[in-house]
C-alpha cells in the first residue's frame, strides 16, 4: 500500500511540474507527448532508484504504469488548464486561445476530454511501466547473450535460434 501511496504523491508532483513546464508554448507539445508516453518510465525508474518503490514482476510494472500515467496526467491538467486559462484572458489571440474557448462554453465537456486522456494516458503508460520493470531485470549484456545465430551452420539448420545454455 506504501507504494501506491508513493507513486500516486511522485506521479502527481510529475504531472504538476510537467502541467508548469507546458506553458511555454514550444514545450507543450513535447511535455503532452512524454506525458503519454513516457511518464511512468521516468517515474518508475526515479522511484526504483531512490528506492520507494521495490517490485520485480512485469505485473507489477503493468499496474504501477498505469496508475502512474493516469495520475500524472491529472496533476497535468489541474496545472496547465487554469493557467493556460488565464494566459488567455491576458493575451487575447494566443497559442491558449482554444482552452478559452472550451473552458467557456463547455466545462463538462472538458472534464470527460480530460478523463478520456487520462485513461489513454493510463493505458499507454501500463506498457511503458511494464517496458521499464523488464528493462531492469534484464540487463542488455544479459538478454544479448541469450541467444546467438550460428551463422556458419545457418545454412544447414534453416537459421534456428540456439540456446547457448544447452
Amino acid at each position: 500500500m506504501d507504494n501506491i501511496r508513493n507513486l500516486v504523491i511522485f506521479s502527481f508532483i510529475f504531472g504538476l511540474i510537467a502541467g508548469i513546464l507546458a506553458l511555454v508554448p514550444f514545450l507543450g507539445i513535447f511535455i503532452l507527448l512524454i506525458m503519454m508516453f513516457c511518464s511512468s518510465f521516468i517515474i518508475i525508474v526515479l522511484m526504483k532508484k531512490t528506492g520507494y518503490i521495490v517490485f520485480n514482476n512485469e505485473a507489477g510494472g503493468l499496474l504501477y504504469g498505469g496508475i502512474a500515467g493516469f495520475v500524472s496526467f491529472i496533476g497535468f491538467a489541474i496545472t496547465f488548464l487554469p493557467v493556460a486559462y488565464i494566459l488567455s484572458l491576458i493575451f487575447k489571440e494566443s497559442y491558449y486561445t482554444g482552452i478559452s474557448f472550451i473552458v467557456k462554453n463547455g466545462f463538462s465537456i472538458m472534464l470527460m476530454i480530460v478523463l478520456f486522456i487520462g485513461i489513454l494516458c493510463a493505458l499507454m503508460n501500463a506498457f511503458s511501466g511494464l517496458a521499464s520493470v523488464y528493462v531492469s531485470n534484464n540487463p542488455t549484456g544479459q538478454t544479448q547473450k541469450k541467444f546467438t545465430l550460428d551463422i556458419a551452420k545457418g545454412l544447414k539448420n534453416g537459421f534456428r535460434f540456439k540456446n547457448k545454455n544447452d
